[in-house]
């Protein structure tokens, strides 16, 4: 198993894509650690992974919370003695025209979309993998870390500033043999974004039709593209933001897809 009696932290991990990556590290024989905002949805996530043969833990926290993240890198350290790896996924959705965007809403999405994963992972480099000289840390980002979608203000920047520090902490955490890596998911069939299709599922069917491969991912399409940056497989692999999209960023040109012959 790739990530045999490793231990596992993921960031709201208590759905989507967080939660098909908790589980596919539990089937490859890690120690998941589930983090996420609300008690009730980690307990749930705990008991489904423990169902299905896994070993997991639950740490409830809010992730734009700098001393409540501190506390709970402490908490795991304590318990399980280290972490070897950190998946920062943890995420919100900040929507609104940029001009009546208001100050709380923009600092609300820089929090937990940014914010939250300098600090996870200063917390967990300095309490864990720094002294041990290992550790691969993948953030999620997003397509919109790479590209700008409407309406959007908030979560482009910091999904972009994501990208930017992905960069930076692979320059200065390199010399401590600490991977760090990026995904950028596009579309993707989260319980969110269903509920988004059911207010507006022309947009939905429109934003398909601009993909490539023809249809969205699914969250455990991600959660492979996780595993694999944060495996040895990936040994050599630093400082890359891949987008997992189905071929979405390469159309960015706004032109029409080819019919088919």
């Amino acid at each position: 198993m790739r990530f045999q009696d490793q231990v596992v932290v993921v960031t709201g991990a208590a759905r989507g894509i967080g939660f098909a990556a908790a589980q596919l590290f539990a089937r490859e024989g890690a120690h998941v650690v589930v983090n996420d905002l609300h008690a009730q949805a980690v307990e749930q996530a705990v008991r489904a992974l423990q169902d299905a043969g896994g070993r997991a833990r639950g740490l409830p926290a809010d992730a734009g919370d700098e001393g409540a993240v501190r506390a709970a890198v402490a908490h795991v350290v304590a318990e399980c003695g280290h972490i070897d790896v950190l998946v920062n996924n943890a995420g919100i959705m900040v929507r609104a025209a940029a001009e009546e965007l208001d100050s709380a809403a923009w600092r609300r999405g820089m929090a937990v979309n940014l914010d939250a994963v300098f600090h996870w992972s200063q917390a967990v480099a300095t309490a864990s993998m720094i002294p041990r000289r290992r550790g691969a840390i993948v953030n999620v980002a997003s397509l919109a870390g790479l590209v700008a979608i409407p309406n959007g203000a908030a979560y482009v920047a910091s999904k972009h500033g994501v990208v930017g520090l992905t960069k930076a902490l692979a320059v200065d955490w390199g010399r401590y043999n600490i991977r760090v890596n990026a995904l950028c998911p596009g579309m993707t069939w989260t319980d969110l974004s269903k509920k988004d299709q059911e207010r507006d599922p022309g947009m939905f069917i429109e934003r398909e039709r601009r993909i490539p491969l023809g249809h969205a991912a699914q969250p455990q399409e991600q959660a492979e593209a996780i595993l694999f940056l944060a495996s040895a497989a990936a040994s050599a692999v630093h400082g890359l933001i891949m987008n997992v999209d189905g071929g979405n960023l390469a159309m960015s040109s706004g032109s029409s897809l080819p019919r088919a012959r």
